[in-house]
């Protein structure tokens, strides 16, 4: 990033997101070291951003029988393959290592970004929040274009390297690459614990 060094993190601008961390993207995955690893980060955010407390918002991908394409445009669309975490099944649902709580704040979403059609801009006006700290994936689909939407708004975000993914290391950095250069910011997660535990 070509600006400011560090974007100043505390309990009053900051969010934590977590991206579309639901059993059709990544239940699969958990068998694997990696991605345990990125869940274990991912909840010990979870926790310290309930401590504080700083908002907790949960994007869902969420595919909705009753809202088909049009006919004429469904194939040029539409993903290949059977429909992706259909509303009202285990599949939408947030995986059971992060699941939400009450006062967590979930965000649905009918198409891949984060801000269109959806009350995210809201709320984040109305919490005073202009900083997102971003875990979850894909880093180089959905955590990308969180980004683009959020710098369009004048909205920084923070991808955390150690708390997000990609279905390549080679796709994984070339994104984190680009929202690094262009689009807002790439830490690690321990930094931004320290930052927030200061702020406590």
């Amino acid at each position: 990033m070509k600006r400011a060094p560090l974007p100043p993190i505390n309990i009053i601008n900051s969010a934590l997101v977590l991206h579309d961390m639901q059993n059709d993207f990544i239940k699969e995955s958990l068998s694997k070291p990696e991605m345990v690893e990125v869940v274990k980060r991912t909840r010990a955010l979870i926790d310290l951003a309930h401590s504080l407390p700083i908002p907790v918002i949960y994007t869902l991908t969420e595919s909705d029988p009753d809202m088909t394409l049009p006919p004429e445009r469904a194939p040029y669309l539409r993903r290949q393959g059977p429909p992706i975490c259909v509303k009202g099944t285990p599949a939408a649902d947030v995986i059971d290592q992060l699941k939400p709580i009450a006062s967590d704040h979930l965000v649905t979403k009918v198409h891949s970004s984060t801000f269109y059609g959806t009350k995210m801009e809201a709320l984040l006006r109305r919490k005073g929040v202009w900083i997102l700290i971003v875990a979850g994936g894909s880093t180089n689909w959905g955590v990308e274009w969180l980004a683009r939407d959020a710098n369009a708004r004048d909205i920084v975000t923070v991808a955390l390297r150690d708390c997000t993914y990609s279905v390549t290391p080679e796709a994984q950095a070339a994104s984190l690459a680009t929202i690094d250069d262009f689009l807002g910011y790439v830490m690690d997660s321990h930094e931004v614990i320290q930052m927030l535990s200061k702020a406590k």
